[in-house]
Order: structure tokens, then sequence, then C-alpha cells
């Protein structure tokens, strides 16, 4: 059986970066100064203010800056600047109830401009007439965005559902209905014309007719971000409403002891406790705090193991042989259950503190929710690819008998470098990063950056090429210059060798790729076995040559043993094309050789060669060993023996007497 890919565990180096590039963030807006924001400036837009609030103002004047802008890094950096502000002003309109951002209007200042318009049109001047309708029109528009964020900001305060919301902005739009394409044709007729040609009353009417305009802009672009993040706050308006919030805080508030401690005056305040955190408020936080935290820690446990007992048969095999439902079970565990934990954790603390700032809407933890949300989501992520890899591969791998571990791992690395990138870039842009001016500006950049990550670029290269080149897979055996053992994983940056006295080598792929290695592990069918059998000097060679037939006998009859009428169909389902020998390409040998080979200075040599089936170190030692029992069992049933190394010396008297035959062992063998 195929061993899984080994995937290390890097779910927690992502969540580092982000949880440093989080801080990193936290330290950069806390230490930036007020003058640092957006502009609130007003040139272009006249003489008068046309609003009464500096957010409103710097609105326009963005809208005018965009509409004049040719330059996209420029009109990108510009519609962030307005996003932020159009933001900042959503949350000064919940914080409060709306004052101050439009002019009121009473109905006798709208029943004088209802009069202008009727004797206007009495005396048929059309340029008054249009004027008095623009006028009209202006003053029903403030006050309809005031009755707005009036509504809203009440409606945010008491946790309203979503239909009261979208009621308010339906009405708004329904009295601010109002067709502005007559008076556009007539305004841009005036404006063709000379500036000096025209009347005092013709220079009014454009003059409110742009007025309009620009208040028309400003309010429906404030009310769109209003509408967005008040339904992107639909759920939690949703909770609160349901498990009734509201009504808590108020009887808890009416009781008197409650109301005693609302009515006390804070310490060198002006403010009594009541008007900023209600004793109500406390309470009804706590206990949902408590709530939410305790599914987190008791429920989700408890469910969990319901759901194992779902599955009683399946829990059982699972280690040994998980079915479909088991190891779904144990994907969604592994992956979801801690993040869901603490997932339960921050949207308890977001509805705690969505109820202590009722009217106080506190943007830096706000932010730090939104953020912890997205670092959540990545781990979530993280953790699912990684254990999708580890529980499927096995399937994945029955299905593509071809697949390899580390091309699912270099898949699995860009993934998850994907994920953290993108998770990155949007946390920049959340803490007032413009994104697209900075990807537009990478080109600038770019050169510097590749000159700095090119040790890091040439390794994913590497990476690439021994992949493509498919040099080592996991598990094989290599030998390269600095080292030798078994392939544990081929990552983006190195290559991991877990070498045989148990250490690892982490080699960078740019230098794997480009030096000399030796793959022991490419080999389908074969191991070679070689060895000389010596034989004493004086034996019988008839005897010698029926060892070699025996022997060579022996060896075509060894189970163990590969020779040309072993069965190679199951290892050559892939031909080469373009080598000589298909066998070669696909790692098989089966050559088998035996023959007298050599009259040695003490022996007789036969040279044995052949290759083992098996080209498992352990169970190549197993064969050889066999054969090498075998091979002496058929020396010695032929009555032969196997020599060793040894001289023979021969004296002679110069006399010419007998001569003294001595016969001296080699030091290095016994007899």
């Amino acid at each position: 059986m195929r061993r899984p890919p080994t995937v290390p565990s890097r779910d927690r180096h992502g969540i580092r970066t982000l949880a440093v590039l989080l801080i990193g963030l936290l330290v950069y807006s806390a230490i930036v100064s007020a003058s640092d924001a957006p502009a609130m400036r007003a040139e272009n837009l006249g003489s008068s203010p046309l609003f009464m609030q500096p957010q409103l103002l710097a609105v326009a004047n963005l809208d005018q800056r965009i509409a004049a802008t040719a330059d996209a890094v420029g009109r990108a950096r510009l519609t962030h600047e307005r996003d932020a502000i159009l933001e900042q002003l959503t949350r000064t309109i919940l914080s409060g109830n709306g004052d101050d951002l439009a002019p009121s209007v009473t109905a006798a200042a709208l029943e004088r401009l209802r009069d202008a318009v009727s004797q206007a049109r009495a005396g048929g001047d059309k340029i008054a007439e249009m004027t008095a309708i623009l006028r009209l029109n202006s003053a029903i528009l403030s006050q309809s965005f005031t009755d707005l964020l009036t509504t809203v900001a009440r409606d945010w305060i008491r946790f309203a559902p979503t239909t009261d919301f979208n009621e308010a902005f339906d009405r708004f739009a329904h009295r601010t209905l109002f067709n502005l394409a007559p008076f556009g044709h007539a305004v841009r007729r005036l404006q063709a014309a000379e500036p000096a040609t025209l009347s005092s009353a013709e220079q009014t009417l454009v003059d409110t007719y742009r007025d309009y305009s620009q208040h028309a802009e400003v309010y429906g672009a404030v009310a769109q971000s209003l509408l967005g993040f008040v339904k992107g706050a639909a759920i939690s308006n949703q909770l609160l409403d349901w498990v009734g919030i509201s009504a808590l805080i108020g009887a808890i508030d009416a009781r008197p002891w409650a109301s005693d401690i609302n009515a006390r005056r804070i310490p060198g305040s002006p403010y009594r406790i009541g008007q900023l955190i209600s004793v109500g408020q406390l309470f009804a936080a706590a206990a949902l705090f408590l709530a939410l935290t305790g599914i987190g820690l008791i429920l989700l446990p408890v469910l969990l193991r319901l759901l194992r007992r779902a599955f009683p048969k399946q829990a059982r095999r699972a280690l040994a042989d998980p079915s479909e439902s088991e190891r779904f079970v144990r994907l969604l565990e592994q992956s979801f259950y801690g993040p869901l934990r603490v997932l339960l954790v921050l949207i308890a603390i977001a509805q705690a503190t969505r109820i202590l700032f009722l009217r106080e809407s506190d943007e830096r933890i706000l932010d730090v929710l939104g953020s912890l949300y997205v670092v959540l989501i990545v781990w979530a992520l993280l953790r699912l690819i990684d254990n999708f890899v580890m529980l499927y591969s096995s399937e994945l791998w029955h299905r593509y008998p071809t697949l390899r571990g580390e091309l699912v791992n270099f898949m699995s690395s860009i993934i998850r470098f994907t994920v953290v990138v993108i998770a990155a870039l949007y946390l920049l842009q959340r803490f007032g990063f413009d994104i697209r001016a900075l990807l537009a500006s990478l080109g600038i950049g770019g050169l510097a950056v590749a000159f700095a990550a090119k040790e890091t670029i040439a390794n994913i290269f590497g990476c690439i090429s021994i992949i493509a080149d498919d040099m080592c897979r996991q598990g094989d055996w290599i030998v390269t210059p600095n080292g030798e053992g078994m392939v544990i994983d081929v990552g983006l940056r190195s290559t991991k060798i877990r070498t045989f006295d148990n250490a690892v080598i982490y080699l960078p792929n740019a230098y794997l790729a480009g030096v000399d290695v030796r793959n022991w592990s490419r080999r389908k069918l074969g191991r070679r076995i070689k060895f000389t059998l010596g034989l004493e000097y004086g034996s019988d060679m008839a005897q010698v040559k029926k060892t070699v037939d025996d022997i060579r006998t022996m060896l075509i009859a060894h189970e163990g043993i590969a020779d040309a009428t072993t069965d190679i169909s199951g290892y050559t389902q892939q031909q080469l094309a373009k080598i000589a020998d298909t066998m070669d390409g696909q790692g098989i040998k089966r050559t088998l050789l035996v023959y007298l080979d050599a009259l040695g200075d003490s022996s007789i040599d036969i040279l044995i060669y052949c290759f083992s089936k098996t080209f498992d170190w352990q169970g190549w030692l197993e064969v050889k060993q066999d054969v090498l029992f075998r091979c002496c069992a058929i020396v010695e049933a032929n009555g032969l023996s196997i020599a060793f190394p040894s001289q023979t010396l021969y004296l002679r008297e110069d006399n010419g007497q007998k001569a003294c035959e001595n016969t001296r062992q080699s030091p290095s063998t016994t007899p």
C-alpha cells in the first residue's frame, strides 16, 4: 500500500504571518495622526458652504475630484478615500440621532416655498418657477434625509428588524423622487451661452440646480452606505431582537435600584452613568456573552459526540479503514471544530460590544473583531486543506495511481499561499491602505522585490523543475553530494531528506535541481546480487562445470530471483518510445549470469550475477542470504571445497637436494 503524502503542518505559519500583519496594522493605525486622515477640503464647491457637516463636505469635494481625474491610480486613491469617509460617517450617524447633518425645515418654511412656486407659475416666469421648484425639492430632500438618519439611528439602538430599515429607506426614496431631467436640459442651454449674457435670475437657476445636484448625489451616497452597513448587521440585529435584548434592557433599567445607579453622575464629567452605559446594558451583554460562550464550550462537544454515535460501526473502523461518512465527520471535526469554538467567542464579544455601545460606535473594536474574523476564516481554510490531503490521499491514489504525493503537496502549498496573500491584502484594505494603488505601484518596485527575493524565486522554480523532471518523490532513497536518505517532502523552498541515522537534511530546491542525484528507488523489478564464488585448485573440472550448471538451475528456479521467464506485464503498462530498452526506462532488470569467470591467484572463480525480484533492502538481504546458503550447499554436494586466499612457497637447496614445499596461509584467512 502506498503511503499517504507527508503534509507538514503549515497552517501555523500562515496564522503567524497574519497575526504579525494584524498587530502591525493595529500599531500603525494607533500611531497615525489625525492630520493623515482624508482632507476635508472644500475647493471647487463655490464660496458658500453647501453642507453643515465636514464629512459631507469632504464627500462632495471628492466626488468632484474623482470626476475631474483621468489617472486610474489617482481615481482609485480618491475613491478609496471617499469610501473611508462614508464608512466613518455611517458610524457617526449610528452613534447619534442624525442631527446637524442636514438643515431642518419647518412646515411653515415648506409652505412658503410652495407659495413661491405657485406665484412664479401664476406670473408665467419659467425661470423663476424652475428655481422655486428646485428650492422646494431641495428642502424636501434635506428634511427627508434628516428624517431618514433619525429613524435609522433610533431603529439601530432598539435592534429593529431588517423590514423596519427597508421601510425607512423606501420612504426616503419615495419622498425624494424627482424628475431632474428638464431642469438639466434648461441649465445646459443656459451654460452654453456666454456667462456675461446670463441674467441674475438665470444665474440663480444655474446655482440652485448645482446645489440641488450636489446635495442629491451626496445624500444618496450616504444613504447607500448606511443601507449597506445596516444590511450587513441584519443577522446581528435579528438575533438580538429574537432574544428580546431591548425588552430585557428596558425591564432591568426600570427597576428602582437600576434607575438610581443610572441617574448618578460620573465623577469629573457632566454625563450620568445611564447616558453612556446603563445597568440593563451591562446585564444583557454579560448574559448574552455567557450564553454564546457556553454554546461553544459545552454544546459543540455534545453535538460532536451525538454525530459520532450516528455512525457507531464506522467510528470503530475509522483508524484502520475509515468509511466515507466517518472520513467526512473527521474532516469537519479536525478542520472546523477549533475555529468554530473561537468563532462563537468572537461572536459573543461582538454582540456584547453591540449591546454596550448602543450610543457609541467604537471603530477600533469593530475593526479588530472584523480582522479576527478574517484570521479565523484563514485558519479554518488552512486546516481544511491539510486535513483533506491527509484523509483523502489514499482514495485519490486508488482512483489515480499515477498521482504523486509531492505534486499534491505542491498544489496545497500554492493554495495555502494564495489564501494567506488574499487575506493579507484584505486586511491591508480594511485598515485604510489603498490596495489598487499598491498593486499598481508594484511595477515600479518589482525589480527591487525580485532582486531581494531571487533566492526564494529560484527555489520555487527549482521545486517546479524537480516535480516536472520527476527527479524524486516522497519515500525515494536518494544520494546527493550533501547526504543520503529518504525523501520526506518536496516543498516550495526546500526538499527534506531523512538520513539513515535519523537526522533531517534541508536542501534548497535550486541546489538540488542543479546537482547529481542518484535515486535508488527508481526500480520496479530487480536489485543486483553480484559476488564471486572461489573453488580450490585441484578440484575436478567436471565437478566444477556441474557446480556452475547446478547454481544456474537453482537461481532460475528460485522464487526470489528474476530471470528471462519472469512476468513483467504488470510493470510495463507505460511504454517509453524515446529509449532503446523499455525495461531500462521502467527500472526492470532480470539478467541472470553464472559462468566460470577466472583462474585467480588462489581459486577457480565462478561469477554469479543476478537480480532479486524485490528491491526492498530487507527483502533483498533475505534473498541474497538464501542464495549464498544454497550455493554453499551445491558446492558441498558436488564434493568440492570453497577456496580461501593462500600462498605456496617452494624452497630449493643449491646442492640439488629435494625441494622443500611450504604452504602459508594468507594472514587475512583462516583454514
